[in-house]
């Protein structure tokens, strides 16, 4: 509907005392390119994701190596398969895991700009 209305204005089938229908067509072309460019999604930035769960974090937890990870996944590590750091192999504690508030606030500005991610991870 939308081509075929803008090939009759582009005609001249249209009457001039039409001129707000094409400010209309115009309005609705713009909305529909807007409505598409939201619907592209990029992708989550990996360093919003934990190492263990491949999932955005909800409570980033910082090792004293610098990793980041999950607080859920990295307790449930320590727990399961002892106390070292999945990526780095050294020694590891609970009570070394501190919160990770820096990426707390990216996680929290990109879900700001793209709340589908969360049901997307």
């Amino acid at each position: 509907v939308h081509e075929a209305a803008q090939r009759s204005i582009e005609r001249g089938q249209v009457e001039e005392g039409e001129a707000t229908q094409r400010e209309m067509l115009q309005e609705l072309k713009e909305w529909t390119e807007r409505a598409a460019a939201n619907r592209e999604r990029p992708p989550v930035p990996e360093c919003l994701c934990c190492q263990i769960t491949f999932e955005i974090m909800r409570e980033p937890m910082l090792t004293p190596s610098g990793q980041t990870f999950e607080r859920e996944a990295i307790e449930q590590h320590l727990k399961q398969n002892g106390k070292w750091d999945p990526v780095t192999r050294q020694p590891l504690q609970v009570s070394d895991l501190r919160e990770n508030k820096a990426v707390k606030l990216l996680i929290a500005d990109f879900l700001k700009k793209h709340p589908w991610a969360f049901n997307a991870s």
